[in-house]
């Protein structure tokens, strides 16, 4: 390869951009009262828009009733099952996205709840560019050009999820609740001392992926940490560290030269063993599964 000139370095550049972003199992579905979709989990990030009718989700142990024009993002690797509770029925769109980004991801996880909220200026955006995917269900071909189109939605989707967590962030800087604002604190903390040990994942830095060691860097007990994160994010901090070691290990397995053992060290298990059966219970397939079917899907 040749040297960069000296004239080119001093201008200013566009970034290389090379992010992986996709998108499966999009679908309309009507269906009657009492239907159930049992018990599931997903390696990818889950959106629905409610069109009409009430949707019952059972998640991490919490009912949750959604109606007509709710926006629904489930995280990866939670267990969450739907079931039909209006007697007229249901119809909803749903699809399944995956961006090999961690730092989008954690964005996403952090200041995204289960429901989106209407109030947010995104909001609006997001239930359009939804609605915009379910016209294309219309078509009976899916030709390159209807490919693309789909695609740069997908990009103005993303765009649109970013907005809303930044008005998120904003609200928040202006907030008086002391329990959102320890919630967030407690998020910012766990992702810090994930950050840093999968910079150095040694016996010594073990310590920060323990919740004492997060709850006694803030000056508070397990408990009042258990409590004000689950209040806001209805997950335990374990669950939202667990969240975080799952999106980084997909992160890693998009990349062929690094073992699996290597990852799994990465994420803060020393047993390959038990970082492959967390995996599957993570994704529903194991890390060498999804390193296939990533790299099968890139060619």
């Amino acid at each position: 390869m040749n040297p960069t000139p000296e004239w080119l370095e001093q201008l200013v550049k566009l970034p290389d951009i090379d992010i992986n972003l996709k998108t499966f199992g999009g679908h309309k579905q009507k269906v009657l009262s009492g239907w159930r979709a049992p018990q599931e989990t997903h390696f990818a990030f889950e959106i629905m828009l409610i069109i009409a009718g009430r949707q019952r989700t059972i998640f991490e142990a919490s009912q949750f009733d959604f109606v007509a024009n709710d926006v629904i993002l489930i995280p990866p690797g939670r267990a969450h099952e739907n079931t039909c509770v209006s007697g007229e029925g249901l119809e909803y769109f749903c699809m399944h996205f995956d961006l090999d980004e961690p730092e989008v991801q954690q964005q996403l996880l952090m200041h995204c709840p289960l429901l989106l909220k209407k109030a947010n200026p995104a909001y609006q955006v997001i239930s359009q560019i939804l609605q915009h995917l379910i016209a294309f269900l219309a078509n009976d071909h899916f030709g390159i050009k209807e490919k693309i189109a789909i695609e740069i939605l997908l990009l103005e989707l993303m765009s649109a999820l970013l907005d809303y967590v930044e008005d998120e962030k904003l609200q928040l800087s202006h907030t008086d609740s002391t329990s959102l604002v320890l919630a967030k604190s407690i998020a910012e903390s766990i992702q810090q001392n994930f950050r840093m040990y999968t910079q150095d994942p040694s016996e010594e830095n073990e310590e920060l992926l323990s919740m004492s060691y997060t709850a006694h860097s803030l000056n508070i007990s397990n408990s009042t940490m258990l409590t004000a994160f689950k209040k806001v994010y209805s997950c335990s901090p374990k669950k939202y560290l667990d969240q975080l070691r799952f999106n980084q290990a997909k992160f890693y397995l998009h990349q062929p030269k690094l073992a699996i053992c290597e990852i799994a060290e990465i994420v803060g298990y020393r047993n390959a063993a038990h970082f492959t059966r967390q995996f599957r219970k993570w994704a529903n397939m194991s890390p060498k599964d999804y390193r296939g079917a990533q790299l099968e899907a890139a060619k």
